[in-house]
């Protein structure tokens, strides 16, 4: 019977040893560089640098002067694609509540504070809105709308943090 030490055959075979973890090393590094590559050489897309700036409260604050401009503009379409739980009505009721309608502006107050709250960002914006009817009779209307965004967390989509009108709270004053 042979007396053998694995640390004796290691100093024997170091270098053949050693040439295959090296092999193995460069092997491995190769296959992972090709399939993964470094940040550092992946350009940037806009969404991917949109993702990763936070969400601000002049952000939201758009959102509610995009929505207003649409119904200016009679893109009922878009107005409507704004809300998101804010309304139970079909977009044909809501198109249809703008018939007699010819302008609207908006006054925007100073924006709450932005919350979060699980996985998602609010923030509550107060409103004055003056409409004018079609024979020209002038409406106030006055509240506040609430905007919900999902948190730049892996897996959400671009739509989802997009802040968009999640409810409101509008009460004609005159």
């Amino acid at each position: 019977m042979m007396n053998f030490s694995l640390s004796t055959w290691l100093r024997q075979h170091r270098m053949t040893v050693g040439g295959i973890l090296l092999g193995i090393a460069i092997t491995s590094y190769s296959t992972t560089a090709k399939s993964q590559p470094s940040a550092a050489n992946v350009p940037l897309s806009a969404s991917t640098l949109i993702a990763s700036v936070q969400p601000s409260e002049s952000e939201a604050v758009q959102v509610i002067r995009d929505y207003y401009s649409a119904i200016n503009r009679r893109d009922y379409k878009q107005a409507y694609s704004i809300l998101s739980g804010a309304t139970q009505q079909s977009f044909e009721q809501f198109k249809q509540g703008f018939a007699n309608t010819k302008t609207t502006t908006v006054k925007i107050g100073k924006p709450g504070e932005i919350n979060g709250a699980a996985g998602s960002l609010y923030i509550e914006i107060p409103v004055s809105i003056t409409t004018t009817t079609k024979n020209g009779t002038r409406q106030s209307f006055s509240g506040s709308y609430v905007l919900r965004r999902v948190n730049n967390i892996p897996g959400s989509t671009a739509q989802q943090r997009r802040w968009h009108i999640s409810s409101a709270k509008i009460s004609q004053v005159n």
